[in-house]
């Protein structure tokens, strides 16, 4: 979790560029879902799945990253091309693209 130029995260560009500051961000919110007892990303793509979200995975971004489509939680559509993705949602009631 990056707080440079995140203007959630309060902190002053120079001192989010310093080196740690990442994985420093990335605790300090992991503590703060702990302590407020926020559902995990974990969670809450189990929870998208179990009620029947379609979860659609990038096919550009898989290769662009080098993801392996076997690393995706069961239930992830892998391999969606932009036309596809564009035709399930003109389908759908509602969309999210993230």
């Amino acid at each position: 979790l990056s707080a440079v130029g995140n203007p959630n995260m309060p902190v002053p560009n120079a001192v989010a560029a310093l080196p740690g500051m990442d994985k420093m961000a990335t605790k300090m919110m992991q503590k703060k879902i702990d302590d407020n007892g926020t559902a995990t990303i974990e969670e809450l793509i189990d929870l998208s799945l179990e009620s029947g979200v379609d979860l659609q995975a990038c096919q550009m971004t898989i290769e662009l990253m080098d993801y392996d489509e076997d690393d995706f939680y069961d239930g992830v559509t892998t391999g969606v091309g932009a036309a596809t993705a564009l035709q399930h949602m003109a389908e759908s009631d509602i969309q999210l693209l993230v």
